[in-house]
């Protein structure tokens, strides 16, 4: 029987999320650099342009991109060159001196999680996640994840790997969830929870 739990998939092949075929054209997402409300945050390296380019080579499966892109951080984290976070992560960004590495993600659906090591100095302080989800609706068009209903109480494990032969590194895995919100439109949708698994694809040039 079906929960109120979305997106739980079972992770496919390394690279097989991040470029559908081209039979699935009319699906394809376009995030133009002024489409995508991006953190504020004093850390480097959170540029429109950067994350955008990203985008712009994965497909939602289903629904569109989300105009927004969610924002969790931690500071509890184990690990050196695999890292692994995990527990209850911070709404918003974590500011530091620099981002040291970035580390990608695809959901089966398209979601795309980018993963950024912040730095103080020579000090890993902690860990931003930015989320780019896909919507998603019931048969008759009522929101389960859109930009009307909020994304919060992001928690879960999260595996990097620093795959030095990329200019970034990659999600190994992750199994995280959170809760969508209610919409004001569709009070008679309830808060449910959205469990979403990432997985590491190939080197991407953004």
């Amino acid at each position: 029987m079906k929960t109120h739990s979305l997106k739980k998939i079972v992770i496919y092949t390394l690279a097989a999320t991040l470029f559908w075929s081209c039979g699935d054209s009319e699906k394809k997402n376009t995030v133009s650099s002024t489409g995508v409300t991006l953190p504020t945050t004093s850390t480097a390296y959170m540029s429109s342009s950067n994350y955008s380019a990203l985008l712009t080579q994965v497909q939602c499966r289903s629904g569109q991109r989300l105009s927004n892109i969610y924002t969790f951080s931690s500071s509890s984290f184990s690990g050196s060159s695999q890292t692994t976070i995990q527990g209850t992560f911070n709404s918003g960004g974590i500011g530091g001196d620099s981002v040291a590495r970035e580390y990608v993600g695809i959901g089966y659906y398209g979601d795309v999680m980018i993963v950024q090591k912040v730095t103080s100095g020579s000090q890993v302080i902690g860990y931003n996640v930015l989320l780019s989800m896909c919507s998603m609706s019931s048969t008759n068009g009522a929101p389960y994840i859109s930009d009307t209903r909020q994304l919060t109480n992001f928690s879960g494990k999260i595996v990097l790997d620093d795959e030095v032969s990329c200019g970034h590194g990659m999600v190994d895995s992750s199994q995280t969830t959170m809760q969508s919100q209610m919409d004001p439109n569709y009070s008679y949708l309830p808060v449910f929870q959205v469990d979403t698994w990432f997985t590491k694809v190939g080197c991407i040039s953004y």
